[in-house]
């Protein structure tokens, strides 16, 4: 089960990093697709320690404005020579990860896939931060299966 989460969150990163492009209605690029975004993602799971077989794991990827694909941080250390950063519950400290681009991105993709069993539960917070600016979080309560992608700009 945990293989085909895998595969499915590598395709869905795949297809969202090269789909994600915005034009303004002039039929030019608008201001942030010229520039980028600063991005600032954190991931707190609850509780921190997962019990059992429970699991999360999940990949972010994002385009630069040349189109590049963008370096990211995860949890302070760069991870260069990786276009996508995938993750696992080993890499959340206390249970809480953070991945920063390096550089302003025109587009993010940030996928998560989660197991709960045994009827246990868990619940995976998602803060995000674009330019310096904190967005609205978003918690996701996971009882069974977690399959959710977040695609920004």
């Amino acid at each position: 089960m945990k293989k085909i989460l895998s595969i499915t969150l590598a395709a869905t990163l795949s297809f969202g990093s090269f789909s994600c492009s915005k034009k303004s209605d002039n039929g030019g690029s608008d201001n942030n697709t010229q520039k980028g975004k600063t991005v600032l993602i954190k991931i707190t799971l609850s509780p921190a320690a997962l019990p059992g077989q429970d699991d999360l794991s999940g990949a972010v990827n994002g385009v630069l404005p040349g189109s590049q694909l963008a370096t990211w941080k995860v949890n302070g250390v760069a991870r260069t020579n990786e276009s996508t950063i995938a993750f696992t519950q080993a890499d959340f400290k206390s249970g809480v990860i953070t991945l920063e681009a390096t550089a302003g991105v025109t587009s993010a993709n940030l996928a998560l896939s989660g197991l709960a069993v045994n009827q246990t539960s868990y619940s995976v917070l998602v803060e995000t931060t674009f330019d310096g600016k904190a967005q609205d979080p978003v918690t996701i309560p996971v009882t069974s299966v977690l399959q959710r992608t977040f695609t920004y700009f």
